[in-house]
């Protein structure tokens, strides 16, 4: 049968029952107090058994508040807790505080209070850039291979541009000026591993631990990242990595300071131990076939096409793990007698890609086809013929490299060259009136002064013995044997040794007077109106032709007596600007013809002859 229970009662004013006054389940209540008491039995453990008071607040009746004697405990409070009033009542300070204010707000507002006056801590290091130091350059992953990602994250892929590093220890530049550097802790990783941890505290941490190194802890007053703090707040801190071990393939490199990560830095540690490029030729070959110019019926290439040159360039070493660029092989530029054949990328090599195999070219080296078509000039090229070439890879580089080719060259472009001597387009330039440059003209005969003759030169025909020479742009006494230059040429050198003759004809009508500019030597120059007969009359001696080694006479026109044409400085053989006077007589008085005869002998040659006002 259940045991029945009372509820005791009492109305005296703090009175609670004793243990004896109750059973366990019992409950007891003081009317008087309004509290209500219960016998708590914790089978021996703690202070054992007694009677608690259940109701240990007094409720202010109708004053909306409890009251308590002793000392509150809870876990978490929420809710609005007044202030009251201090002991000594309130001070004057920040703000004005209220016996009926709540702690919390009082506390927000003390918390922006200080925050006027505390200084805003150093940057952290969060999310800042780290770079290497001591690599190997840059380099661009090959293909045909996997490369070893050590990074845990994605992996490299081949035609891809990364630092790239040799030495297996990476270095890191420092991270200046960075916080907190009074406490917290520093790590450096590589890949997923710590290479070296540092705790800061309030004194000076510059030490090297493992891999990390911190450097100029000071305080943050000192500070050139966050200018303008307040000493003795706080500090800050150099940070770096110095020698931390790199594992072969793709790594990662970062660094972290409590809850604050920098950013990550990549690099590719090369295992290859290729050496540099090696640029290599075959001789050259010469075109089937050939388009020609002629110049004193000297041939000579032009630029076209059908006069493609070509020969094998070979490359060895030209790749490893990794390599610099699409287009290894640069080209320096045009030769002297050839047009740039352009730079080489890895598809211009036989089996090549772009991106190159890895190992392209080691052991065995690999070929392009370089072709070269003639420059448009108008030159007898002696040497350094073809373009020259530089190959790169990250492992070295070979630089300035040409075909040996020692075969003299004659090349005239189709473009006129007035800068030069070109027998069929000779500068005349502000002269009388007309139009048009002056021409070369058959010599007619050996002789300083021989019958004047206009008549075409043939320049593709095999010149007379007395015939000077224009071969290259230059106008010589010539005796060469044309046979062993390219184009296959004429054999001038017997028969030849006697002086050699250049003429000119001018088309122009009212001249009296003109400059002859030349550079190089000669042994005379001689000037007639041909088809001027009070000018040929004055000068039957000599056919017609006055002397430019001789001055003019001031008066009248050069004659039999004085045939010197010269108006001031006479010619000597010598470069210069010489003028040439007609004396009462114009151009325009023989039907607007003027010739110009240059005598060379052995040795001398003209670089460039113009006439001008």
């Amino acid at each position: 049968m259940a045991t029945p229970f009372k509820l005791k009662r009492s109305a005296v004013t703090g009175k609670r029952p004793g243990l004896d006054d109750m059973q366990i389940g019992e409950l007891a209540i003081n009317f008087y107090d309004g509290h209500l008491f219960a016998e708590r039995d914790t089978q021996g453990v703690g202070i054992g058994t007694t009677v608690a008071l259940l109701t240990p607040w007094i409720e202010n009746y109708g004053g909306g508040s409890i009251n308590y004697n002793g000392i509150v405990t809870a876990t978490s409070y929420h809710g609005n807790q007044v202030i009251g009033t201090p002991a000594g009542g309130f001070k004057s300070g920040a703000f004005t505080i209220g016996n009926a204010d709540h702690t919390k707000d009082s506390i927000n507002e003390l918390n922006f209070i200080l925050g006027k006056l505390v200084p805003t801590a150093p940057d952290t290091f969060a999310a800042a850039s780290v770079s290497l130091t001591g690599t190997a350059g840059n380099g661009r992953l090959c293909q045909g291979f996997t490369p070893t990602n050590n990074t845990g994250g994605s992996a490299p892929s081949a035609g891809t541009q990364y630092t790239r590093n040799t030495d297996s220890t990476i270095t890191t530049n420092y991270l200046n000026d960075y916080g907190p550097g009074d406490n917290g802790t520093v790590t450096g990783f590589v890949n997923a591993v710590g290479v070296g941890t540092t705790t800061l505290t309030t004194g000076t941490d510059n030490a090297t631990t493992g891999a990390v190194q911190i450097a100029d802890n000071k305080d943050a007053s000192n500070s050139t990242r966050n200018s303008g703090i307040t000493s003795q707040f706080y500090q800050v801190y150099d940070v770096r990595l110095v020698n931390a071990a790199s594992p072969d393939g793709y790594n990662k490199a970062y660094l972290t300071h409590g809850s604050a990560t920098t950013g990550e830095v990549f690099w590719y540690e090369d295992p290859s131990t290729v050496s540099a490029p090696v640029i290599s030729f075959t001789g050259v070959t010469t075109p089937a076939s050939q388009t020609v110019a002629y110049s004193s019926g000297i041939a000579h290439y032009t630029e076209s096409a059908n006069n493609t040159f070509t020969y094998v360039l070979t490359v060895t070493n030209a790749s490893g793990d990794m390599y610099t660029q699409n287009t290894f092989l640069s080209s320096d530029g045009q030769g002297s007698a050839f047009q740039n054949s352009g730079s080489k990328s890895y598809t211009n090599f036989a089996g090549g890609t772009n991106p190159p195999a890895r190992n392209y070219g080691v052991g065995a080296g690999v070929t392009t086809l370089i072709s070269s078509v003639p420059r448009n000039i108008h030159a007898t090229v002696t040497s350094n013929h073809f373009t020259r070439y530089d190959a790169s890879t990250p492992y070295g580089s070979h630089n300035n490299q040409r075909v040996s080719y020692s075969t003299n060259l004659n090349i005239m472009g189709t473009s006129a060259t007035t800068s030069q001597v070109d027998e069929d387009n000779i500068l005349v330039s502000s002269l009388g009136t007309g139009s048009g440059n002056a021409i070369r003209v058959n010599a007619g005969a050996t002789g300083d002064t021989p019958t004047p003759v206009s008549t075409t030169f043939n320049s593709s025909a095999t010149p007379a013995v007395y015939e000077a020479i224009v071969r290259g742009g230059t106008l010589r006494h010539d005796q060469t044997n044309y046979t062993s230059y390219l184009p296959v040429g004429l054999n001038l050198s017997s028969g030849r040794s006697g002086t050699q003759y250049f003429q000119m004809l001018i088309t122009r009508a009212a001249v009296s007077q003109m400059n002859i500019v030349v550079t190089g030597t000669y042994a005379g120059c001689f000037v007639c109106l041909p088809e001027n007969s009070t000018w040929t009359t004055g000068l039957s001696n000599t056919n017609g032709w006055a002397d430019m080694y001789d001055a003019y006479s001031g008066a009248g026109n050069p004659n039999n007596a004085d045939n010197g044409c010269a108006f001031g400085t006479v010619m000597s053989g010598s470069s210069g600007t010489f003028t040439c006077v007609f004396g009462e007589e114009s151009s325009s008085n023989g039907n607007n013809k003027i010739l110009v005869r240059f005598k060379l002998t052995s040795g001398q040659s003209i670089s460039t002859v113009r006439f001008t006002s």
